[in-house]
């Protein structure tokens, strides 16, 4: 982002939003904050009266169901026919200490009485459990109560009582209820729709988040929050109801219109600007994207002249004789600018489908030392010229799976750097190894080294370390992030050795590639 974009954002984000800001901030928050309590108030006063009237709902059942516990016996067929023509009662089931008396397997069951005893696999309804299931003290018991567990689509309840059988035997009598029939009873106790509630939203939730009733005229969005909520209590914990009030209902005077103005202002100005930030982004990639292609045309329009004229200098060389020798200097210059030349391309060429596709990959069975021994050939003028003495200890001798043009370039890159800012140490070492399935290179050289706070950035695209051996030297900044990302795609890394950057005096570059020797 350039200057003139940085002034543009700041004139037209800033001030105008600043201004807004502190004209509108302290009316507007002091009177949303008086707003939301008002809200929350009346909702909560809301809520209570409709949670009270489901509680009677509650209350009145258990008094309906005492009496028909009461009046009901042991008796299985009265059971029956009872439940049979009470459409709240689902199934009514006794139960003692030692399990289940009705429905049980030591009598004939119908298909609605198995369907109980498959369902309450899921709960538990013994006698020990239901009478502590309602007590807070675990060591109370209690002689009623509810008992709920949720299954399928809801939540499903029983109400069970304490009797003594005709036996003189203390069992529980328990009812589980028709959900739709129960839901029905509750919703017949709520509130309907009218012009009464035009501007609220009332719901009733169950324990999923689904709506089991809601009433009021208003309908809120999806994603608006709720002004209150409030759950219920036993046995319908579980549910909560949700109070939504109409904001439009409340008397905001003035400050709805100057919110409003102050919202369009800043919604203009956003879009302006992201006009803007638009129009120049894409002029800029535009450009990017032309010089780009540009330099890649023209690399590869410079590649095949110059491998022309490296190939014709290097069979002229051989043909010239030992008294010819300042003709064959000169030829050699031609050969090592040639082959500099040509590394450069490479980089660039690299670079710009790193930039744009990623560099192919392709490993051949090869020997790491000799494509070794064939780039350092191509410096061999460049080293005589400068006084760098060359040696090495190459022991990847075996053949391997290796991508030769990557393990060339990061070998050319690395002596390139040596060449450039460490040729006042004439001293360069190459060493290569295989441990396993990995090739190991290592690149030393006595130059002025790379300071321990820089060894991370040098692999940065166009990073060039700053003193006074590197200032003036020319070089595109890309050889060593070339170097890292072609290690990479090779399954390998690059660092520079801390041993050499603490002490301030050359520098280690390690390389490892993954090449899995040839039959494995």
């Amino acid at each position: 982002m350039n200057r003139r974009l940085t002034t543009g954002l700041i004139i037209m984000a800033i001030i105008p939003i600043g201004l807004l800001s502190w004209m509108g901030f302290a009316g507007i928050q002091s009177e949303k904050e008086h707003r939301e309590q008002q809200i929350q108030n009346l909702g909560n006063q809301q809520l209570e009266i409709v949670r009270d009237s489901i509680e009677r709902v509650f209350t009145e059942l258990e008094d309906e169901l005492d009496q028909v516990i009461n009046n009901t016996g042991t008796d299985i067929d009265e059971i029956r026919i009872l439940q049979r023509n009470h459409n709240l009662i689902k199934q009514i089931f006794l139960s003692d200490q030692d399990g289940l008396i009705y429905p049980s397997a030591d009598i004939p069951l119908s298909r609605k009485e198995e369907a109980f005893i498959a369902r309450i696999k899921e709960t538990d309804i013994s006698f020990n459990f239901l009478q502590k299931s309602d007590t807070e003290n675990p060591k109370e018991t209690s002689l009623q109560g509810w008992h709920t567990w949720f299954m399928g689509d809801g939540l499903n309840f029983i109400y069970w009582q304490e009797k003594e059988s005709s036996a003189h035997k203390v069992v529980i009598e328990g009812i589980e209820l028709n959900r739709s029939a129960l839901l029905s009873r509750i919703i017949n106790s709520l509130p309907v729709t009218n012009e009464e509630n035009s501007t609220i939203r009332i719901s009733l939730f169950d324990v999923n988040g689904n709506i089991l009733y809601q009433w009021g005229s208003w309908s809120p969005a999806n994603n608006i929050i709720s002004d209150s909520v409030m759950p219920l209590n036993n046995p319908v914990s579980s549910w909560h109801l949700e109070y939504f009030l109409d904001p439009g209902s409340l008397n905001t005077g003035g400050n709805r219109l100057f919110l409003a103005i102050s919202l369009m202002t800043m919604f203009l100005v956003i879009i302006t600007l992201s006009i803007y930030l638009y129009k120049e982004s894409t002029r800029e990639m535009r450009e990017a994207s032309q010089k780009v292609s540009f330099v890649n045309q023209v690399s590869h329009e410079l590649k095949t002249p110059l491998t022309n004229i490296r190939m014709y200098a290097e069979l002229l060389e051989t043909k010239f004789t030992k008294e010819e020798r300042k003709t064959k200097k000169q030829l050699n210059i031609i050969i090592s600018e040639s082959n500099r030349l040509g590394r450069l391309i490479n980089n660039v060429l690299s670079f710009a489908k790193d930039q744009k596709n990623g560099v192919t990959f392709n490993p051949v069975r090869s020997v790491p030392d000799e494509i070794i021994k064939g780039t350092l050939d191509s410096f061999s003028y460049s080293f005589k010229t400068k006084g760098i003495k060359l040696y090495t200890k190459l022991k990847a001798t075996k053949t391997v799976l290796i991508d030769p043009d990557i393990l060339g370039q990061i070998l050319s890159n690395l002596i390139s750097n040596v060449e450039k800012y460490a040729a006042d140490g004439k001293w360069i070492k190459v060493e290569s190894s295989l441990m396993d399935e990995t090739f190991i290179l290592t690149v030393r050289d006595r130059g002025p080294g790379i300071p321990e706070n820089l060894k991370e950035k040098i692999f940065g695209p166009f990073f060039r370390v700053s003193n006074k051996l590197t200032d003036g030297v020319s070089g595109t900044g890309i050889g060593l992030s070339l170097v890292r990302t072609l290690a990479e795609i090779h399954g390998g890394s690059v660092v520079l050795l801390s041993e050499a950057a603490s002490s301030n005096v050359g520098a280690i570059f390690q390389v490892r590639l993954k090449s899995p020797k040839e039959g494995t």
